[in-house]
């Protein structure tokens, strides 16, 4: 039962930081200067 709950425990924080990683990758602003150059390296190609 506890080894259970241990395990139980540590896969719902591991998921929930998975998460939070995930949303936090998402709103992130990159800095301008690497949208401009994102930008130019995308018409050279």
């Amino acid at each position: 039962m506890t080894l259970e709950y241990f395990m139980d425990k540590l896969l719902n924080l591991w998921v929930f930081a998975f998460i939070g990683i995930l949303v936090w990758l998402y709103f992130k602003r990159e800095p301008e200067v690497n949208e401009a150059e994102s930008q130019k390296s995308v018409g050279e190609n």
